[in-house]
C-alpha cells in the first residue's frame, strides 16, 4: 500500500467566520486534537470521539493514524493477558485461518488501512510494525477466545465437563449466573414522550477472568463512520476495532442496536460468519428490523449467543433476537419495555445453550428453566416503578441502581430525538463511583492498568459536516504556568453519583450549590460550613438562582422553591427534568425542561403564567434583556420571546442542537451550537451579525471583557474573538473538551476542561498563568479516561474561584489576581440642621454684601 506522508495529514487550516478569514499562526498540532484527511479526534469526558469518513482504506487510514498510541496499548494488553509469549503470534495465525475468508472485501480493506495508518505512525508490536494481521485477531479476539469454551473444539474433554458440571454440586453451571452487560429499549405507553428510550452498560468481570477490567478500561472509543456506501453509523468501541465489542450502536436511519452475551457459550460452525461482520453489516446496511435481523440471521456461525435488543424510531417498534447455533426467538413490539443480561429467556435457546453438541435434546430433559438474576428482578420493579415516565434522565437513573449498575465501566443512553440528531449520553466509568486498581491487583503486574474514574455523563452530538479544525500547539499543553491554590474545599455527600456539574452561585457571603445526586447545598464562603442542604431526588445538574428570599433550582422531576434561610421547599412543580438554570427576573421564575418546554411561574406562589413548547430537549438557561427572553433547544433554534406574553418575537434556526446558554452585549445576542459555530445576532430582529466557526460543538457560554468574547470548544480549544467582527484574537488549547464556561476577573479568564484542570490564562494574550488538578487528570495522552471533568463554570469574587468537580467537590482557589472596582460615589444626605447652621450664615453674608455694593455704587453715582 502507498504510504502517506506524516506533513500531509496535519495541514494546516484556519478559521473563517462569516466576515471574512481569523489567522493563526500556530501549525503545530497535539496528540489530543488531530485530523488527518476528512478524519477528527477529539477527547471528551473521558471518552475519545473520532470520526471517519470515506472508502474503506481511506476511513481504516485516517483510524489507525489518529488511534495509533491507543491501538498499539490495547493490543498489549490482550497481549498480557496471555501466560504464553508466542500466543499473540498463535492467535494471529488462529484467526487468519478460521475469519479472514469470511470477510468481505468492503471490511478487509478497512483492516488494512487501520494497520497501515498504525505503522505509518510507528506503530510495533514486539519490535515489528503493526499489520492487518494484528488488527484483524485484535477485532477476533471475543471469537477466539470463546472457541476453547464450546463442544466442538475438545469434544471428549468438553462432554466430561459438561457431564461433571450436571452431577456436582459445585460445578460451574451451579454458580450464580455472571454476565457482562446490561440492556433496556422502551417505546409507547412505557416512555414519557411516546418514543423509543434505550440504555446499555458493559461489564466487567473479575480479573481471573478473560474479560478483566484491564482491558475494558481501555475500551473508551466513541466512534462515528461516513462510510461511503450505507448508512452513518455511531458506536462505542475498542481502538482498532470495525465493531462494537461493547455492542451499542445507532445510524442515521433511525436504527438502534444492542447486544448482551448470553451464557453459557453453545455451539459454533466454522463454515458461519464471524459475529464482527454481521453485526457491522445489520448496522450499516438496515434501516427496519426485519434486515437487521437477516443480518444477524444469515450464516451465523453461533460462536457467541447473543440476546439482540433493537429498534426503529421512526416506526416506534423494538424487538429482541435470542441467538444461538441452531435456534432463536424474536420479540416484537410497539408498546413496552424489553430488557437483557445475559439471562435466556426462550426456552428452545437456553435447552440448546444447556445441551451437549447444542441440539438441545438433554437441555428440555434436564428442564432448565428460565431462572430470574438479581439483574432481572431489579430490571422488572423498575420497569413497574417508571412505567410511562421513562426518558433518558430516568434511564440514568435505572442504570445506576445496583446490582444493574454493580461492575459495569460504562453507560450510553439514546432516544428517539437525539438519534435524530444523532447524539447520545455517555457516561465513561462506574456511573456510582471510582474503579481503583490497588483494590483488585492481578497475582503479576499488568503495564498500564490504572485506576478507572467515573468521569460523569456528557452529552454529544456528531461532528457537522461543515467544521474548521484549528490545530493546536504543544506548547499550550506543557503545563508551564504556576500550580492554582487551594484555600479549602467541600465534598458532596456521598451517596452514590455526588459528581457537581452545577456552577455555585455566592450571594452575601454564601454559595448555592447542586450535586447530581440530588442535594442542594448552602454553604458559608469563608469557612465552608453547611448552612443547610436539602435532598430533590437525582439528576441534579441544575445550577440553582437565588432571589431575595428563595432559591430555586431544578431536579429531574421538576422545578423547586427553597426558603433561603432554611432550604425548606416552599413550592414544587412538576414539569418534567430541568437540568439547566432557572431565571428570576420580576418576580416571576423562567426554565426550560427536557421535554422541550418553557415555562414561566410566579416566583411567590408557583402559579403558572405560560407555557412556550419548542421541538427539543431544553439545556440551555434563558437569559432575560429587555423584556425578552433569549432560550435555545435541541430544535436547533434560538427563540426571542415576549417576557409578558410567550408570543415569539423571533426565531433563529441554527444546523445544530443548542445547548450553549446566550450571552447579552450591546444589543447582540452571542451563543453557540452544535452546528460547529459561535453565533452573534441582532437582539431586536434576529439577523445574524457574523459566525465563528470551531472544529467541533460549542455548548460553553460566552463571556464579555473588553469588547471581547471568551468561549470554550468540544474541539478542545480555547477561544477569543471580537466581538463586533467574529475575527479571532487567540485560542488556547487543552487536553480535552472544554463544556465549562468562562468568567473574566482581574485580567485572567478561568474555566473548567474536561482533561480535569481549572485553567487562568491571561485575558489579552492567553498565557497560561495557572492550573489546578484537584482529582484525576490527563497527564500522559494515551489514558484519556484518567480524568475527572470539570463541567462546573468558575464564579469569582473577593480575589477567590470557586468552581465544582464530578468528582464531588467543591473548590475555592486563590485567583491570584483582584478585580479592579470602579469607586462610585455614594449621594451623601445632609440633615436640615447641618444646612441651617452651615448655609444660613453665608446667605447672610451674600446677602449683606450685596446690599453694600449696591448702597457704594449709588453713592458714586
Amino acid at each position: 500500500m502507498k504510504k502517506i506522508i506524516y506533513t500531509a495529514a496535519v495541514s494546516f487550516l484556519v478559521l473563517s467566520p462569516l466576515t471574512g478569514v481569523a489567522e493563526n499562526s500556530k501549525e503545530l498540532t497535539s496528540k489530543n486534537t488531530a485530523k488527518y484527511e476528512r478524519g477528527y479526534r477529539y477527547n471528551i469526558g473521558g471518552w475519545i470521539y473520532l470520526h471517519i469518513e470515506g472508502e474503506p482504506y481511506e476511513r481504516g487510514y485516517q483510524h489507525g493514524y489518529l488511534l495509533a498510541d491507543e491501538i498499539v496499548d490495547v493490543i498489549e494488553r490482550w497481549r498480557n493477558v496471555f501466560p504464553q509469549k508466542k500466543s499473540w503470534d498463535w492467535q494471529k495465525r488462529s484467526a487468519m485461518r478460521l475469519f479472514w475468508s469470511k470477510y468481505p472485501d468492503e471490511y478487509r480493506e478497512e483492516i488494512k488501512g487501520i494497520a497501515d495508518g498504525v505503522a505509518d505512525k510507528g506503530g510495533e508490536i514486539n519490535g515489528k510494525p503493526v499489520d492487518y494481521t494484528d488488527i484483524l485477531t485484535l477485532n477476533e479476539m471475543y471469537e477466539l477466545l470463546s472457541r476453547f469454551r464450546t463442544y466442538l473444539i475438545h469434544p471428549v474433554r468438553s462432554s466430561l465437563k459438561w457431564l461433571l458440571t450436571r452431577i456436582s454440586k459445585t460445578g460451574s453451571l451451579n454458580k450464580p449466573h455472571v454476565g457482562h452487560c446490561s440492556a433496556f429499549i422502551a417505546t409507547g405507553e412505557a416512555t414519557a414522550d411516546g418514543g423509543i428510550v434505550a440504555s446499555h452498560s458493559t461489564w466487567r468481570a473479575t480479573e481471573e477472568t478473560w474479560f478483566p477490567m484491564y482491558l475494558t478500561e481501555r475500551w473508551n472509543v466513541i466512534l462515528d463512520i461516513t462510510p461511503s456506501s450505507g448508512y452513518r453509523i455511531m458506536m462505542t468501541t475498542s481502538p482498532g476495532l470495525i465493531w462494537s465489542n461493547e455492542d451499542f450502536y445507532q445510524n442515521d436511519a433511525g436504527m438502534i442496536l444492542m447486544e448482551t452475551t448470553l451464557s453459557p457459550l453453545g455451539a459454533w460452525t466454522k463454515r458461519g460468519d464471524p459475529v464482527v461482520v454481521r453485526a457491522r453489516k445489520a448496522i450499516q446496511y438496515s434501516d427496519n428490523i426485519d434486515e437487521i435481523v437477516e443480518y444477524l440471521l444469515k450464516n451465523n456461525n453461533g460462536l457467541m449467543a447473543n440476546d439482540w435488543v433493537m429498534g426503529d424510531t421512526k416506526t416506534g417498534e423494538i424487538a429482541s433476537l435470542e441467538l444461538a447455533l441452531h435456534h432463536h426467538s424474536l420479540r416484537r413490539t410497539k408498546n413496552g419495555f424489553i430488557y437483557s443480561c445475559n439471562n435466556v429467556k426462550d426456552d428452545k435457546v437456553r435447552w440448546e445453550l444447556n445441551s451437549l453438541f447444542g441440539f438441545g435434546v438433554t437441555g428440555r430433559i434436564l428442564k432448565k428453566d428460565f431462572k430470574p438474576s438479581p439483574r432481572d428482578v431489579k430490571f422488572s420493579e423498575l420497569k413497574d416503578k417508571y412505567y410511562g415516565r421513562i426518558d433518558v434522565e430516568v434511564a440514568k437513573r435505572i442504570m445506576s441502581t445496583s446490582p444493574i449498575s454493580d461492575g459495569s465501566f460504562d453507560c450510553k443512553i439514546t432516544d428517539s430525538q437525539l438519534i435524530k440528531d444523532f447524539g447520545l449520553w455517555a457516561f465513561m466509568g462506574n456511573p456510582t463511583g471510582d474503579f481503583l486498581a490497588s483494590e483488585h491487583p492481578f497475582k503479576k503486574t499488568k503495564p498500564g492498568y490504572t485506576d478507572l474514574p467515573a468521569c460523569g455523563w456528557v452529552l454529544l452530538y456528531a461532528l457537522s459536516p461543515k467544521n474548521m479544525y484549528q490545530p493546536g500547539s504543544e506548547k499550550n499543553l506543557v503545563m508551564s504556568g504556576k500550580h492554582g491554590r487551594v484555600l479549602w474545599s467541600f465534598e458532596a455527600k456521598k451517596t452514590g453519583g455526588n459528581a457537581v456539574y452545577s456552577t455555585p452561585v455566592v450571594q452575601e457571603k454564601n454559595m448555592y450549590f447542586t450535586s447530581w445526586d440530588g442535594e442542594t447545598y448552602a454553604v458559608n464562603i469563608n469557612t465552608g460550613g453547611i448552612l443547610w442542604n436539602t435532598s430533590l431526588g437525582w439528576s441534579s445538574s441544575s445550577s440553582p438562582a437565588v432571589s431575595e428570599k428563595k432559591v430555586f433550582v431544578g431536579s429531574n422531576d421538576g422545578l423547586y422553591a427553597l426558603d433561603k434561610k432554611t432550604g425548606m421547599v416552599t413550592w414544587k412543580k412538576k414539569i418534567g427534568a430541568v437540568l439547566s438554570k432557572p431565571v428570576f427576573y420580576n418576580n416571576r421564575v423562567f426554565c426550560g425542561s427536557i421535554d422541550g418546554r418553557i415555562h414561566v411561574f410566579n416566583s411567590t406562589d408557583g402559579c403558572i403564567e405560560w407555557i412556550f413548547k419548542t421541538n427539543g430537549a431544553i439545556y440551555s438557561s434563558p437569559v432575560v434583556y429587555n423584556n425578552v427572553i433569549y432560550i435555545g433547544s435541541t430544535d436547533g433554534i434560538l427563540y426571542g420571546i415576549n417576557v409578558k406574553t410567550g408570543e415569539v418575537k423571533w426565531f433563529y434556526k441554527t444546523g445544530g442542537p443548542i445547548c450553549s446558554t446566550p450571552c447579552i452585549h450591546r444589543d447582540a445576542v452571542y451563543f453557540g451550537s452544535w452546528d460547529n459555530n459561535l453565533y452573534a445576532l441582532d437582539c431586536e430582529t434576529g439577523e445574524v451579525k457574523w459566525r465563528f466557526t470551531t472544529g467541533w460543538g460549542v455548548v460553553s457560554s460566552p463571556a464579555v471583557w473588553n469588547n471581547t468574547l471568551y468561549f470554550g470548544g468540544m474541539d478542545n480549544n480555547f477561544y477569543t474573538v471580537d466581538a463586533d467582527d467574529g475575527k479571532l484574537k487567540w485560542c488556547f488549547t487543552s487536553k480535552a473538551a472544554i463544556r465549562s464556561s468562562p468568567t473574566v476577573y482581574g485580567g485572567f479568564v478561568f474555566f473548567g476542561c474536561d482533561d480535569g484542570r481549572v485553567y487562568a490564562l491571561n485575558a489579552s494574550t492567553g498565557q497560561l498563568i495557572w492550573s489546578y488538578a484537584p482529582s484525576y487528570h490527563i497527564e500522559e495522552d494515551v489514558y484519556s479516561y484518567l480524568t475527572k471533568p470539570i463541567v462546573s463554570s468558575p464564579v469569582a469574587c473577593d480575589g477567590k474561584i470557586i468552581v465544582g468537580s464530578t468528582d464531588g467537590g467543591i473548590y475555592v482557589l486563590d485567583a491570584q489576581t483582584w478585580e479592579k472596582k470602579t469607586v462610585v460615589e455614594e449621594e451623601t444626605k445632609i440633615p436640615v440642621e447641618t444646612w441651617i447652621f452651615l448655609f444660613l450664615p453665608l446667605l447672610l453674608i451674600v446677602s449683606l454684601t450685596v446690599a453694600y455694593l449696591y448702597r457704594k455704587r449709588g453713592g458714586k453715582e
